[in-house]
């Protein structure tokens, strides 16, 4: 074929490409499909945790006081400040109460520590829980904790013993409350079991408790924790008294 047929054939072969091309019949590849987005899923740190028997140190501890307005013979402001002066050698602070029985919520601390309403009461004596030795001023007077409802009156009281659910207002490192197991022949408990977490990650700690003594029983937590469960477990009636409820925060805590 001589050049000017291969001319030819090119020049028509370019025209043909230009008129597929204006009209639109031209056919280009897809664009690739766009990578797809993939999310790890968040996975719950595991807890570095532990029982503790010993009351927390370098944090704050805290026995209930109720002052009565109606027989103090000082403003109530006074008498606090003379409570806390008393008070302030033992390093403990007063957890203010609105009654000496069956004082539900308690908190603490303006928020720090508060116990699930109608699961922790005031409660006026205990076997074996000795009060702190100071002498309060008139009107003044040192129930503690329990987890059921006395009767009082025609108000029936509680014969198990109640789950107590806990919250903190900042992430605390360690919890513990001075327990009375009760009777030394007839422990009302056995055991405190300790609930950190929830669903698939709870954790649970049980600690055996000494019929007829106090002890202390709490968590410790390296990373914080801002809720807890206590189940009361076995005896005769799963009911305990507490004093001292004691905190130490993430922010506080020296491992």
């Amino acid at each position: 074929m001589n050049t000017k047929k291969k001319l030819v054939f090119l020049l028509l072969a370019l025209s043909l490409s230009d008129s597929a091309l204006s009209s639109g019949k031209v056919v280009l590849p897809p664009p690739p499909p766009p990578t797809p987005i993939t999310t790890t899923p968040s996975v719950q740190p595991v807890l570095t945790q532990s029982l503790i028997t010993f009351q927390p140190t370098g944090g704050s501890t805290f026995p209930l006081f109720l002052i009565n307005n109606k027989r103090i013979v000082s403003p109530r402001f006074q008498v606090l400040a003379t409570l806390k002066n008393q008070l302030s050698p033992y390093g403990l602070q007063p957890c203010l109460v609105v009654a000496d029985i069956n004082a539900s919520p308690i908190g603490c601390g303006n928020g720090l520590v508060q116990f699930g309403a109608n699961e922790l009461y005031t409660y006026g004596r205990a076997i074996n829980l000795q009060k702190v030795p100071v002498t309060l001023a008139r009107g003044v007077s040192q129930p503690f904790a329990a987890n059921f409802r006395s009767p009082v009156g025609l108000i029936p009281g509680d014969t198990v013993g109640r789950v107590v659910h806990v919250h903190f207002n900042e992430p605390v490192a360690q919890f513990a409350m001075n327990f009375d197991s009760g009777q030394l022949l007839a422990p009302s408990i056995n055991s405190v079991k300790f609930i950190l977490g929830s669903g698939a990650n709870a954790v649970q700690l049980t600690q055996p408790l000494a019929p007829g003594k106090t002890q202390w029983a709490g968590v410790q937590v390296l990373e914080g924790i801002t809720d807890l469960v206590i189940v009361p477990v076995g005896g005769a009636t799963q009911a305990f008294t507490a004093d001292q409820i004691s905190v130490v925060t993430k922010a506080q805590f020296i491992p």
